[in-house]
């Protein structure tokens, strides 16, 4: 364990606004967004309306409430104990070393694309990149928050931004161009309100809440930002409206030129670049195009890497966890538990790589990811509402509007699409070609397992704790904890 006290340095609200926009935008969504075509208006604006300003607003509250690192485990902790608050961490936090293969999976896919698509069907190196690029990320995020903070810029600005200003500009151009539009864009009713009666287009709807899942994730950073209770509301705020912009524009600028039932789910943002840059002759940018948004998606998966793990971090730094995952280096990085982190991706990475059918395996795996991470939301919407009656002479720089009301009325919408998301993510997706009992069966034992294994990690670490309380032995905080006592938080 170190012994430096020093305070990790602040980062300014456009870092903040760059890392968070790193966790939770990307071009990556757009072919599946552009899919219903125009009615990608209403599902991303009733995704928006219905999850993302709930998750958004109720952040922030209890952010600013209890700015401290750790974001989820504290709000959960505040409101229904220790061992509660561990185990909503732990949800969030196993979810992301699911989904960040499966993300890093198709980053590899996008560089095959590059330098040679073959490269995308073998194994070796869909294991390699997982390994590498993960390994790479975490290295960087040893250095700390200013570390991440500038990565996280230069890869949204360029991998994000960058294409998604190109792609909607080409789109722009086509239309000026007076080319043909390939999909229905008249303002009617039936091609703009999906119709809600039938299964597909309720889970068509679930696959716009996961676009926005996340927001909250950029909390366990909030004591790094300056003057928190005021800067992480406009953080939040600024980063919602770009990615509800990028989402509806970025989709319309692949949708006008391409049949939405021709848009590919994974090669949809290349089809649209090949489509705009050859017909013009520059058929050489759209690899460069690749490159970018590759380089983007290894910036949203470097954000995930300090996210969900600061929230153990605080687990370890109270007592609950076993000594040894307090551990910190010299920019307050929990070490011990990012290369236990690291190491879990690793074995994820190698059963993905050596599994008969990876595809099935992958679409289960996917299905458990939501089905975790939607615990973790259910913990943080019942705590914003139990916190406002248990808790209320705590400070909220920033509150939900509309009194305790408003509060049941946002956190309310958001336990209700958590719900409703997580009955409809025990329905195998239409393109999985297993059985629909082995997907059913794969997601309740799988669901079962990972609620359980925190409960025995916190027993265990509680067993610990007494034993060292027995043998007469102090808890030391960790410098990272020392540091946030120093600055009053």
């Amino acid at each position: 364990m170190t012994t430096t006290d020093k305070a990790p340095a602040k980062i300014s609200v456009f870092t903040f606004v760059m890392i968070t926009a790193a966790v939770v935008v990307s071009v990556r969504t757009l072919p599946m967004t552009a899919q219903p075509g125009m009615m990608t208006l209403f599902l991303t604006l009733a995704a928006a309306l219905l999850f993302l300003v709930p998750t958004a607003l109720v952040s922030a509250e209890l952010a600013t409430a209890w700015p401290q690192d750790g974001g989820l485990f504290i709000w959960v902790r505040e409101a229904f104990g220790e061992r509660m608050g561990f185990v909503a961490v732990w949800m969030q936090w196993i979810q992301m070393v699911f989904g960040m293969t499966s993300i890093i999976m198709i980053i590899a896919a996008t560089f095959a694309y590059v330098l040679d698509p073959a490269l995308a069907s073998n194994k070796m190196y869909m294991l390699a990149m997982i390994v590498g690029i993960w390994w790479a990320c975490t290295l960087v995020n040893m250095r700390g928050v200013k570390t991440l903070g500038w990565v996280s810029t230069i890869c949204v600005s360029l991998g994000v931004f960058l294409p998604g200003i190109v792609l909607i500009l080409c789109g722009i151009a086509y239309l000026a161009g007076g080319n043909p539009i390939m999909t229905d864009v008249s303002w009617t009713w039936n091609n703009l309100v999906p119709s809600f009666s039938d299964s597909g287009t309720l889970g068509l709807f679930i696959g716009f809440i996961f676009v926005v899942m996340g927001m909250e994730v950029s909390a366990s950073n909030v004591s790094s930002i300056k003057d928190a209770r005021r800067n992480y509301p406009i953080a939040i705020i600024l980063v919602s409206v770009i990615m509800v912009l990028l989402s509806v524009i970025g989709s319309a600028a692949i949708f006008v030129a391409i049949p939405k039932e021709k848009i590919s789910m994974t090669a949809g943002l290349m089809q649209a670049f090949e489509l705009y840059f050859n017909q013009w002759g520059m058929g050489w940018l759209a690899p460069v195009m690749g490159l970018c948004i590759g380089l983007g998606l290894v910036g949203q998966v470097n954000s995930w890497v300090l996210g969900p793990v600061r929230g153990l971090q605080a687990t370890a730094d109270s007592g609950a966890l076993p000594e040894f995952l307090q551990k910190t280096n010299a920019h307050g990085v929990p070490v011990t538990l990012v290369l236990i982190q690291a190491f879990a991706i690793t074995i994820v990475g190698i059963l993905i790589t050596v599994m008969p059918n990876v595809d099935n395996f992958y679409f289960m795996l996917m299905g458990l990811t939501g089905l975790v991470y939607l615990v973790a939301y259910l913990f943080m919407f019942s705590a914003a509402i139990y916190l406002r009656y248990k808790r209320p002479d705590v400070e909220r720089s920033f509150k939900v509007p509309g009194g305790n009301a408003g509060m049941w009325v946002c956190a309310g919408l958001g336990l209700a699409m958590s719900l409703l998301a997580g009955y409809l993510g025990f329905i195998p997706p239409g393109s999985f070609q297993g059985s629909a009992h082995e997907y059913l069966e794969f997601q309740f034992i799988g669901l079962a397992v990972m609620l359980v294994i925190p409960f025995l990690v916190y027993a265990y670490g509680q067993k610990a704790k007494q034993a060292r309380v027995s043998a007469g032995v102090a808890p030391s905080a960790s410098p990272a904890a020392k540091a946030r006592s120093a600055e009053g938080k």
